[in-house]
């Protein structure tokens, strides 16, 4: 089978589909209306990238960065992505698995004694095990009212909150039965305290060396984005949404990052997809991709290490990964269909699933019935 580099680099020598310019695409497809969006979602401001591995085809944003103010969103805005973080995240620990300090399917028990106090029915537990949501933990038994007011006014690092943590969740037992798919924020925060004992350095230095920092994402970090951006919006019981000021309480507390917690703009979070388009772009290996996007659980389509796997989408003429998740405030949804050769990201700044939907499904019909079609292997 031809690998999707190689295909481009022929199609762009002969003249073909992948040569042609952003706006060649766009003028066959079916007019994009995200300004029309904005108001029939009734969203403070949504914003979409459609990127191939060479090239964005689509940037926009349209709207207003807070609902009671003028002041437009721009492209050149961050935004908290929510879940999605997740998927930033699984690559950071593909990058410490490749770098050889720890393997896929390293025990925690092999941990000892670097990894103390771990409980029997942790010890045979692996790493990806969190990653793949199949640890047992349950949100419901951790994630509290009271422990997130707790976690706000806690005055330590995220690091050692997670590594308290740690600790509180090797001593016991699992929530539920190991091995079934149960999504937990916590299984992030727990995956990412394991790695801050392997490395010593926080999540958060580790995400903006390994990841950040590698795609030159300079205005990417942790938390709401602050200074000129669009703040986040809460949805009050009247159904009225009101804006939340930068700042702790405009996001998730600092122990969630590794599982909700990261901002970017655009553009940055563009470059992420186009390097997973590009088999890696030397960023990570091709076996990392695989391991990173396949089911778990070796099925046909569910949940990887961070992104869901799904082959039933007929306009992607192959498996699609997807992303998507709220802080409750913002709401981020990605799609990568690498038989396309495309990825569409949809934000907003409010947690609205369903303006995120409408955005991919119009970029969807805008962008990707012209797409080339790709004959290779699926991740």
């Amino acid at each position: 089978m031809i690998q999707r580099r190689s295909l481009i680099a022929s199609l762009a020598a002969l003249g073909g589909a992948a040569a042609l310019p952003a706006t060649a695409f766009a003028r066959l497809a079916t007019p994009f209306d995200l300004r029309g969006l904005v108001t029939r979602e009734q969203a403070p401001a949504l914003g979409v990238a459609v990127v191939t591995s060479t090239q964005i085809k689509h940037l926009e944003v349209q709207g207003r960065r807070r609902l009671d103010a003028s002041a437009p969103a721009t492209v050149k805005d961050a935004w908290q992505v929510g879940d999605t973080t997740m998927g930033v995240t699984s690559a950071v620990f593909a990058r410490v698995v490749e770098s050889g300090k720890l393997a896929w399917n390293t025990r925690l028990d092999a941990l000892a004694p670097a990894l103390p106090g771990i409980g029997a029915p942790w010890r045979s537990v692996t790493l990806e095990t969190f990653l793949a949501h199949r640890s047992g933990l349950d949100d419901t038994a951790v994630i509290t009212e009271a422990w997130l007011t707790e976690r706000y006014a806690d005055t330590r690092s995220p690091r050692a909150q997670r590594a308290e943590l740690l600790s509180a969740v090797l001593a016991r037992d699992p929530d539920q039965t190991p091995g079934a798919f149960l999504p937990a924020r916590t299984n992030y925060m727990v995956a990412a305290a394991v790695l801050e004992y392997l490395t010593g350095e926080a999540y958060e230095d580790l995400a903006k060396a390994e990841a950040f920092d590698w795609w030159g994402a300079a205005d990417a970090g942790f938390g709401a984005p602050l200074g000129d951006a669009p703040l986040g919006h809460r949805r009050l019981a009247s159904g009225a949404l009101e804006p939340v000021a930068a700042g702790p309480r405009a996001d998730l507390p600092a122990i969630l990052h590794p599982a909700s917690g990261a901002h970017m703009t655009l553009s940055e979070y563009a470059r992420f997809l186009q390097l997973l388009l590009n088999d890696g772009g030397g960023w990570l290996k091709p076996g990392s991709l695989s391991h990173l996007a396949r089911p778990w659980d070796k099925s046909a389509s569910g949940y990887g290490l961070g992104w869901r796997f799904s082959d039933d989408a007929e306009w992607a003429k192959g498996p699609t990964l997807s992303l998507e998740g709220s802080n409750s405030l913002w709401r981020t949804h990605v799609v990568l269909a690498p038989a396309r050769d495309l990825g569409i990201i949809a934000v907003a700044n409010v947690d609205s699933d369903h303006a995120c939907r409408a955005v991919i499904d119009a970029a969807v019909k805008s962008f990707a019935q012209d797409a080339p079609v790709f004959n290779e292997l699926k991740f």
